[in-house]
């Protein structure tokens, strides 16, 4: 079974209150406000190489969109 799994950036909370009402019910859904205590531009592992890229690119879309959308197989 997919699951999903939505990170809403916190200064974005009435995203968060829509995605919550969006997939209320939805079991695969998970909907949850970024808990990082980091501040923008210095996300953990940014600058340990190609293999935390993937991560860094997950934060950039975090910031420029408000969420991002995770699949979990």
């Amino acid at each position: 079974m997919q699951r999903v799994t939505i990170v809403v950036a916190r200064d974005r909370r009435e995203l968060f209150a829509y995605f919550e009402r969006v997939f209320v019910g939805m079991s695969d859904v998970k909907v949850l406000l970024d808990r990082r205590l980091a501040p923008p531009g210095s996300a953990p592992g940014a600058t340990r190489g190609p293999e935390r890229r993937g991560r860094r690119d997950i934060y950039d879309e975090l910031q420029q969109r408000g969420f991002v959308m995770v699949r979990l197989w």
